[in-house]
């Protein structure tokens, strides 16, 4: 296994070099080319970064969450989220929580309105928040009955007039979706879980996703964040 990650990590390292001094590294806001250079000089870890910025919608992302109060991360990875949400605003509080403890010692990076801790988000007693955020974190849960438990979870620990934020994976453009599903089963499990190949994956339509959050009794607003990015995302707020 450690040496097909090896390989993986290779190839991955081969095809983005050559891909950035073509097209050229993605543009971001100041505030995130900060929350990068946190993690310099730690191998792949940070091309890994650079390469998040150009596949996923942080700053829509970073639009979204209030600019004061607590911010809870749910399933906060190495904290490059949580970090830019920090050094975009000190109003902030940004508590992440993370299963896997080398990513949460990858997060911590000393920045005082930011703490990062290990825990199972569905287990975890995690504070009252104005935010709580769920960043491409439902479909990788066990089952359909775990989104709706995390979710019913995180209903009950918004403060008054605080808002649930979601980025996920949703159907169209077919083509992105497909792409998706493939990194999701076949180079995620090898990154980041040590295990070949990961058929727990639970996607939903745009559709069935509205669907539940009508039934859970949220009101939502979405919008769909692929353009110019390789992924079919969309960004849902719930309150």
């Amino acid at each position: 296994m450690k040496i097909i990650k090896q390989f993986l990590v290779f190839l991955i390292k081969i095809f983005f070099r050559v891909f950035f001094a073509i097209f050229g590294y993605p543009k971001m806001s100041k505030d995130l080319s900060k929350a990068i250079d946190l993690y310099k000089g730690q191998g792949f870890s940070s091309l890994f970064k650079i390469i998040r910025v150009w596949d996923a919608p942080l700053e829509e992302i970073e639009k979204a969450v209030p600019q004061n109060g607590k911010i809870v991360d749910l399933g906060c990875g190495d904290g490059i989220l949580g970090n830019y949400l920090a050094l975009s605003s000190k109003k902030r509080s940004i508590v992440g929580i993370e299963f896997n403890r080398k990513r949460i010692s990858e997060a911590n990076k000393d920045i005082t309105n930011t703490k990062f801790i290990y825990g199972d988000i569905l287990k975890s007693n995690f504070t009252k928040a104005n935010a709580i955020l769920l960043i491409h974190v439902l479909h990788h849960l066990e089952s359909y009955e775990d989104q709706e438990k995390l979710l019913t979870k995180c209903k009950k620990q918004l403060n008054k007039g605080g808002k649930i934020i979601i980025a996920e994976i949703i159907e169209r453009p077919l083509h992105k979706f497909l792409l998706t599903a493939l990194t999701d089963f076949l180079i995620v499990p090898v990154l980041f879980e040590g295990r070949l190949i990961n058929t727990m994956v639970h996607f939903r339509t745009l559709d069935k996703w509205k669907k539940l959050f009508k039934e859970m009794g949220f009101k939502y607003k979405y919008s769909l964040n692929h353009q110019n990015m390789p992924f079919s995302h969309a960004i849902f707020t719930l309150e």
